[in-house]
């Protein structure tokens, strides 16, 4: 009999665990992108080059799991046309007006030469409830740096601050993420990507569809670094951006987003020529999101409720 308690108990703890998961998937496409397979300046002096459009794609699945009313544990991959590849997992903390939500991340075959690196990813996030919020992002590789070829460096910072107004969140957000590798032992190549942007999130009570608009400038940049500076040359591109994302709650258990965003203007910065005018420069994404059981407003690991 103590046995078969046991043994129900331990169901019904798994039962009510399971059932208090969320798995996200996304995809996405776009050409706002350097050729990372490039060992040269497009601005070199023999290459002379303009922007080209490149191909980059990108993606991330993850599951998070409530483990009570204010923890949470998350896990999954991720990969950015600028950071590369990486596998993460978090432990959240949820005290009401601050979300705190830290843990290990490792950047799985992003280079010749280096199989594995790993990294420390930390996000906070404060707020008011109905009045205004903060969100503060940091992701760092660990270790003793670029010693050898091979080597890499992954870093994302992300700052949001935002407020709500009736049936709409604004905010404005400042990130910047980058991949730092020793291609060589007189090369080390630098991708770097800096946005600043106004994201407006409208919705309505009982509606099962949300509407997203987002504008802003965002920096792209390929350094090729020497041993000196006179060997180090730089693309470097500039872009204003507007987006449009929506997405609609099909089931209690089931909902779809899908965003793209294209270039108003392109320009080349220093040495890199400008795109042509009629160049259409864009990034699009789709995702997916199965929620058990049916999402309520609570804690999320972006911490935002429904």
């Amino acid at each position: 009999m103590k046995i078969n308690a046991i043994v129900t108990l331990s169901l019904a703890l798994m039962a009510g665990s399971l059932f208090a998961l969320e798995i996200s998937s996304e995809a996405s496409l776009g050409n706002i992108a350097f050729d990372t397979a490039r060992s040269t300046a497009l601005s070199s002096p023999s290459n002379a080059g303009a922007f080209a459009e490149t191909w980059a794609y990108g993606g991330s699945i993850s599951a998070t799991e409530n483990i009570g009313d204010a923890i949470y544990f998350s896990a999954g991959i991720d990969r950015d046309p600028t950071i590369r590849n990486l596998v993460f997992t978090r432990v959240g903390f949820d005290a009401g007006f601050a979300k705190l939500a830290v843990g290990p991340f490792f950047g799985p075959f992003n280079a010749e030469g280096s199989v594995l690196t790993s990294g420390l990813s930390t996000t906070l996030r404060l707020e008011f409830a109905g009045l205004l919020f903060g969100s503060f992002r940091s992701d760092s590789t660990i270790g003793a740096g670029l010693a050898a070829p091979g080597d890499y460096v992954q870093e994302r910072s992300e700052v949001t601050v935002g407020l709500w107004v009736p049936n709409v969140v604004v905010s404005v957000r400042l990130a910047s993420d980058s991949f730092t590798w020793k291609k060589a032992a007189d090369l080390t190549i630098v991708d770097e990507r800096i946005r600043y942007e106004f994201v407006a999130d409208a919705f309505k009570k009982n509606i099962p569809y949300t509407v997203g608009l987002n504008f802003g400038y965002e920096n792209l940049k390929r350094s090729y670094v020497g041993t000196t500076s006179a060997d180090t040359l730089t693309d470097e591109l500039g872009s204003a951006l507007i987006g449009l994302k929506l997405a609609f709650q099909v089931t209690d258990h089931f909902r779809i987003s899908a965003a793209g965003e294209a270039a108003l203007y392109a320009w080349g910065i220093g040495d890199l020529k400008s795109p042509p005018v009629n160049s259409a420069l864009f990034n699009a994404n789709i995702g997916v999101t199965l929620t058990f059981p049916p999402r309520t407003e609570g804690f999320t690991e972006s911490g935002e409720g429904s």
